[in-house]
């Protein structure tokens, strides 16, 4: 279905280099940030390296489709000339049977199951579970996802770092670790220090109110590597977990030195164990807890189980980046989204029948869910407004600067999982603002099937590839109000 996405992007593209040659630009940069997960993940990589290597996003789109017809494969269905015509004949006499189109999806998406796909999955491969010696029910079938990690190195140049000040889009992808069931978060960008580095889980302090830092991090200096966009797009079950380095801090080690002491009974893919000691070294105030990150392996499935639509983390990143690393205190700049969503959201016909109900079942799992994202993020720049206008009103009645500094200048009482402490000048300052959020949304249609994310047939991506760029151009001339020929 990513395959949607190029379809979109591609009408995306000469929409925009059209508006930015009318206003005299003379080069076009199409998007500032790239965010993806699962499937949008890969399509975010291709064409986030494309840009780094040539330099300009003309030729992004071809590029991209190009990806997917690489990845396609031509099914049994698509190849025989009888199939469809058969199917519609039957549907013709009984509008319960399905279409001819239906039926090659269907069967396209079971031969895939069964054979693989060449450049997207291996066969299935038989795992034998004997945890309860229930051999003929419980038989667990999994796929090797290493034909597309070859995919993506052809098409994309690992690893991929970025910056602003170079005219390159920021790549924001997102996984989830297994053992902590946290969302994790990979970006191109350098941070402060200019490091690339991923920090997540519990920010932590000693009991003398040192910081330590985050639980857990992942450093990738040289930019997102292959592996991590993997990460992104590895479905739970299907595939094996994605296996990446982490630096963990021991809490083992420190056991009683933290301010928010938890039981760590509860990470038993992630935790770090010293062996070899009764009891953990005196601890000190003046001790370097930096030194104590182990290194060790976690376990990453795709991203979507979270956030299908990384709606929020790119808003923080970018606010971060604006006003952390490039300094402005009042207002970042406006952002202006665009959303593609692969599950339609709505449905007008009620599925009656079992593979139309796993199908609905799916789509709505796996619909965009940014909208409350989007009602969160409003809010919050609401308030900040009305702080801001509080502080005027305060000033214009007297009340000394310095009060009021005092007070901005105050830690913030709490900075939960994945936040840092903070001053409460570091919430006011750096507002950020949407301008507006369009989403592009797959329709679907009666031909739809359950199992199509195995359907990688050469018929289902060229019409994927035009059902998104004709849904692109239909809100652009409609909504957006500029016309695309």
């Amino acid at each position: 279905m990513g395959a949607y996405e190029a379809g979109a992007y591609k009408a995306l593209h000469e929409w925009l280099s059209k508006k930015d040659k009318e206003e005299g630009k003379e080069t076009s940069i199409t998007f500032d940030n790239i965010a993806g997960t699962s499937i949008g993940a890969m399509n975010a990589a291709v064409l986030t390296s494309y840009v780094v290597e040539n330099g300009t996003y003309e030729g992004s789109a071809e590029r991209l489709v190009d990806f997917w017809n690489y990845l396609s494969k031509e099914s049994i269905a698509d190849t025989n000339p009888l199939f469809k015509p058969w199917w519609d004949y039957l549907h013709g006499l009984d509008k319960a049977i399905a279409t001819g189109e239906s039926a090659r999806r269907y069967y396209s998406a079971k031969e895939f199951a069964v054979a693989g796909v060449p450049n997207v999955f291996s066969p299935p491969i038989l795992v034998r579970d004997n945890r309860f010696f229930d051999f003929m029910w419980n038989t667990w079938y999994r796929f090797s996802n290493e034909p597309l990690r070859k995919s993506l190195e052809r098409f994309a140049k690992f690893p991929i770092a970025t910056a602003f000040e170079d005219n390159q889009p920021r790549l924001i992808l997102v996984t989830v670790d297994v053992a902590d069931g946290v969302p994790v978060v990979f970006d191109s960008y350098a941070k402060e220090d200019g490091s690339r580095k991923t920090e997540y889980g519990r920010y932590l302090k000693q009991k003398d109110g040192k910081e330590i830092g985050f639980e857990h991090v992942i450093k990738y200096d040289d930019g997102i590597t292959v592996d991590q966009v993997m990460a992104s797009g590895c479905y739970p079950v299907n595939f094996d977990y994605s296996l990446l380095e982490v630096e963990s801090y021991d809490h083992h080690y420190h056991r009683g030195s933290l301010s928010n002491n938890h039981n760590h009974s509860s990470f038993p893919y992630g935790s770090s164990i010293s062996i070899g000691s009764s009891s953990p070294p005196p601890t000190s105030p003046d001790r370097d807890f930096s030194r104590h990150y182990r290194k060790e392996i976690r376990h990453f499935w795709d991203g979507g189980m979270l956030y299908n639509t990384p709606l929020t983390q790119l808003v923080l990143l970018h606010r971060n980046y604006w006003y952390k690393i490039r300094g402005l205190k009042d207002k970042v700049p406006t952002l202006n989204v665009c959303v593609i969503n692969v599950h339609p959201t709505t449905q007008t016909q009620i599925p009656k029948d079992h593979d139309g109900v796993i199908d609905r079942k799916n789509d709505i799992t796996f619909s965009d869910r940014s909208h409350k994202d989007e009602e969160v993020l409003l809010l919050v720049s609401d308030y900040i407004d009305l702080v801001r206008h509080l502080i005027r009103i305060a000033k214009e009645a007297g009340a000394r600067d310095k009060d009021i500094s005092s007070l901005l200048n105050q830690r913030t009482k709490y900075h939960g999982m994945n936040l840092r402490p903070r001053f409460y000048k570091e919430i006011v300052e750096g507002r950020f603002d949407i301008n507006q959020i369009v989403r592009i949304e797959r329709k679907n249609d009666e031909s739809t099937i359950s199992d199509k994310t195995f359907d990688f047939s050469s018929g289902t991506i060229t019409r994927l590839l035009k059902d998104g760029f004709e849904d692109t151009v239909d809100l652009i001339n409609n909504i957006l109000g500029s016309r695309l020929s």
